[in-house]
């Protein structure tokens, strides 16, 4: 459960560890990566495709995620020194091909509204299909129009601690969209204390559906209203639809925002 950090802003649980993962073995396939490989795969596709129904590893679709991972792994044995790069490259082109397609069949299907007339029963399913043409609607314009990335603000600072040898970074107020055409916004500046290991990490941010308000039902209770949220997260691989809003680089035992970082923005009109 992410933790509240300001109001609509919640600080999602970061990676367990920053540290880079150790060069490939000698081996012409080292197993052990490309194990983590897949397990890094199948954790994006679950994230970007809740509906996805792995029942075994005979699934095809399971087949082709170790296919990936067996010759990813063949690449980054090849790549020698920039193994931690081209490992991000991989994992980045894999959540590239699962948001695209999921775009891709969202943008394709016809949209479709309830009609209403005089005498019609009006259930929950006819009231929230109300809602998910109007949410996709909107969704589809920001897409096509303005694309993904940051709107406005959203600058990141890293601070030191007074009292301590760690750092913070600060996120400052801001809006972006994120690449399903989701609107996410940054109401106040907030702060995050980041890792003491590690070399490179990311900031990551998310739209997120914060289920509150339970209110007395026919059964248990059930949610009242559902807040547009977002996490923030400060991770190593950053899954879309999340957004990298900064990188982070640790310069003589300090960390620091990646100049070289060039962040997203969204098309102007």
């Amino acid at each position: 459960m992410p933790e509240y950090l300001a109001p609509g802003v919640y600080l999602e649980e970061s990676d367990a560890g920053v540290n880079p993962i150790p060069g490939v073995s000698t081996s012409t396939i080292d197993i052990e990566t490309a194990q983590a490989l897949v397990a890094a795969i199948e954790s994006i596709i679950e994230r970007t495709q809740p509906n996805w129904t792995r029942s075994n590893d005979a699934d095809p679709g399971v087949t082709l995620i170790e296919l990936f991972a067996w010759v990813a792994e063949s690449l980054l044995f090849r790549s020698g020194g920039y193994y931690e790069r081209r490992r991000k490259a991989v994992l980045d082109a894999a959540a590239d091909v699962v948001a695209l397609a999921d775009a891709c069949a969202t943008g394709r299907a016809p949209l479709k509204r309830p009609s209403y007339f005089a005498g019609r029963l009006l259930d929950v399913g006819t009231l929230q299909s109300e809602q998910d043409y109007l949410r996709e609607k909107h969704r589809r314009h920001n897409r096509k129009l303005h694309g993904s990335g940051i709107v406005c603000g959203l600058g990141v600072q890293v601070n030191a601690i007074v009292g301590s040898d760690r750092d913070c970074i600060v996120v400052d107020p801001g809006s972006a969209i994120d690449r399903h055409g989701e609107e996410i916004a940054v109401s106040e500046c907030v702060r995050l204390t980041l890792p003491a290991d590690g070399d490179v990490t990311s900031v990551s941010l998310r739209g997120w559906d914060h289920l509150c308000a339970e209110v007395p039902s026919q059964g248990p209770p059930d949610v009242g209203c559902i807040e547009e949220a977002c996490a923030i997260a400060i991770v190593r691989d950053v899954v879309p639809p999340a957004l990298e809003i900064a990188r982070l680089v640790r310069l003589d035992g300090r960390w620091t925002v990646d100049p070289a970082f060039v962040r997203t923005r969204v098309r102007s009109i």
